[in-house]
């Protein structure tokens, strides 16, 4: 994969992860806070915060995904609320999240293959039929072009714009 590609998936999704921590700061007493990405045709695709003690409780977990667990981590969750859900160790900390002071600080704890494969399930569900992992950084750069485009109204191209520019800055 592309490690230009890795690196916009990351910074992006942890912006926007960002956002919801900014405002979980606000509630001090909540030690898990989740951050929806989609809701779409009864699957829902989010990212929670959770306290290593709290996911000890979750039942059939493997050794191995114990073994990664930190004081505080962030997890994938696809589902369609009735069958089952799809969970993926995205990383964690051992300093609560919301001692972050921005979405950059996020990126480095994040895993390679679990946020790879969570990022796949979350364009399937949002009907993003592009495969990532297989572009070069310019080929993403057109594909993700296109989907903004397609799905994006022009105030909103604005807004991205000029949160794109404060970044190169």
């Amino acid at each position: 994969m592309d490690e230009k590609v890795m690196h916009d998936l990351k910074l992006a999704f942890a912006c926007d992860l960002y956002e919801t921590v900014k405002a979980a700061r606000k509630n001090r007493d909540e030690s898990v806070f989740r951050h929806t990405m989609a809701d779409e045709g009864g699957r829902m695709v989010f990212a929670s915060v959770f306290p290593k003690k709290e996911i000890l409780e979750f039942p059939d977990l493997t050794d191995e995904f114990v073994a990664k667990l930190k004081t505080f981590n962030l997890l994938g969750v696809v589902t369609d609320g009735e069958s089952g859900l799809d969970l993926f160790f995205l990383g964690g900390m051992n300093k609560p999240f919301t001692q972050v002071t921005d979405g950059r600080g996020l990126t480095g704890m994040l895993e390679d293959e679990p946020f790879i494969a969570f990022m796949k399930a979350y364009f399937e569900i949002k009907g993003i039929m592009i495969d990532f992992t297989l572009m070069s950084h310019e080929e993403f750069l057109q594909a993700v072009e296109g989907e903004v485009f397609k799905n994006t109204t022009f105030s909103k191209m604005q807004d991205a714009d000029e949160l794109l520019k404060a970044f190169e800055n």
